[in-house]
């Protein structure tokens, strides 16, 4: 009973203003007015358009900051696998060195 009560088309035009539905910007702007947020000549989508401006500058601060580690990473890397390839071939010459010296040692022995 109660619900039918609100349905009423009398009680919806003294709430609303009216019964039937309107255009969508014009209840928006009749809200802001009754709310007294905004002015029937302020722009919609302005503050819309700020925040996706601030998301954007955000976006490609983060994707500067995000290769900036990936360059990091890539140099440390990179000085990572120069250092493996000094040591190996330090690894070789010790090896050969050693070989050498071995091959002297039999030799002396055998004579």
């Amino acid at each position: 009973m109660l619900k039918t009560e609100k349905t009423k088309p009398e009680v919806l035009e003294a709430h609303y203003g009216s019964a039937t539905p309107e255009n969508v910007l014009r209840v928006l702007h009749r809200d802001a007015i009754l709310a007294q947020e905004k002015s029937i000549g302020e722009d919609v989508y302005e503050k819309p358009i700020s925040e996706l401006d601030r998301l954007e500058e955000k976006q490609k601060e983060t994707y500067r900051r995000m290769l900036e580690q990936l360059l990091l990473a890539e140099k440390c890397h990179r000085r990572t696998v120069y250092e493996l390839e000094n040591e190996k071939h330090k690894h070789t010459d010790y090896m050969n060195k050693s070989d050498d010296f071995t091959n002297l040692l039999e030799q002396e022995r055998e004579r």
